[in-house]
């Protein structure tokens, strides 16, 4: 009769974070149909102290609604599997902290759950060393490697810490192929191939096209150069999948490709790795407590990566 959506109401839970705005948006949605209910006689005469929110009460709950909803946001995107990896932390947390401005239409409890928002996020992620791995790791991800939330000078700073640990790094392989190469037997003066004849091309075109030798590069410089051809690269769209892009792009950007798969691996944070043990208790229950641990294994592997769309 008052045509809007026939949905259930829902509670909050304390071990789930978006419950709390959930509720609140099912209330709000519902609110006619719970007035129309708690006013009808059945209700009056069983119900108890029956009391519905004030209109002041209603607005707050708007209020907290739209408080709530970055944060329902935030917690949603870093909870899925696919690409949820580190590079995505500074970003959303810079983005939430500007959601948490406080602004004059605000109601005093609406701020003071800002301040206390913004002060619990303010506290996380404080660690310089991890600050810096934070910063590289977005970076390394093609759809913020701009990094808009810090100044250009900051930015550069980063660029200049990636290029370094790359560039160790690189080291670091290329001493290890040094020794495997060394253990080696070296080739005997007789095993080497002989000096070329002169042939006629180079009698004619000899001292008109004389190829000089090739100089490598130092691996500074390339890899110098390599992160400035990523950075001056057109960014990755905020809807794209930094893995395909790094898997088309990685001939392009080859030293900084195996640098980014370092990064990108990890993921920001532990929601599927519990996904895990959810499946792992779905799928060992009483009537199957006798499956073998390589069973079980295999079973939540399929779970996991099998496609059954």
């Amino acid at each position: 009769m008052l045509n809007i959506p026939e949905h259930k109401l829902i509670h909050d839970v304390p071990t789930r974070w978006n419950t709390a705005h959930d509720m609140l948006v099912r209330y709000v949605e519902q609110q006619p149909a719970i007035f129309s209910a708690l006013l009808d006689k059945t209700a009056k005469k069983t119900g108890k102290d029956l009391a519905m929110l004030s209109d002041g009460e209603m607005k707050l709950a708007e209020g907290l609604i739209q408080l709530l909803s970055p944060l329902k946001q935030m917690t949603t995107l870093m909870s899925s599997e696919s690409t949820a990896t580190t590079s995505m932390i500074l970003p959303l947390k810079t983005r939430t902290l500007r959601a948490m401005t406080a602004n004059p239409q605000d109601s005093p409890i609406i701020r003071e759950a800002k301040r206390a928002v913004t002060a619990d996020l303010e506290k996380s992620d404080t660690n310089p060393d991890l600050i810096d791995y934070l910063h590289r790791a977005t970076a390394l991800d093609p759809r913020f490697k701009s990094l808009p939330f810090i100044d250009e000078a900051a930015c550069d700073q980063v660029y200049k810490g990636l290029v370094a640990e790359i560039l160790d790094h690189e080291q670091q392989v290329e001493g290890t192929h040094a020794e495997d190469e060394d253990e080696e037997k070296l080739p005997s003066a007789s095993a080497l191939p002989p000096p070329q004849k002169k042939t006629a091309m180079s009698d004619l075109f000899g001292e008109l096209f004389t190829t000089g030798e090739q100089h490598p590069k130092p691996l500074s410089a390339t890899i110098e150069g390599e992160v400035a051809l990523y950075r001056a690269a057109e960014s990755l769209h905020i809807d794209g999948n930094p893995f395909q892009w790094w898997k088309l792009h990685q001939h392009k950007f080859p030293c900084v490709s195996k640098h980014a798969k370092r990064y990108l691996c990890v993921p920001g944070t532990s929601v599927a790795s519990e996904r895990v043990f959810s499946t792992a208790g779905d799928i060992v229950s009483a009537s199957r407590s006798c499956l073998s641990p390589e069973n079980v294994d295999m079973l939540i592997f399929l779970q996991k990566n099998m496609k059954t769309e």
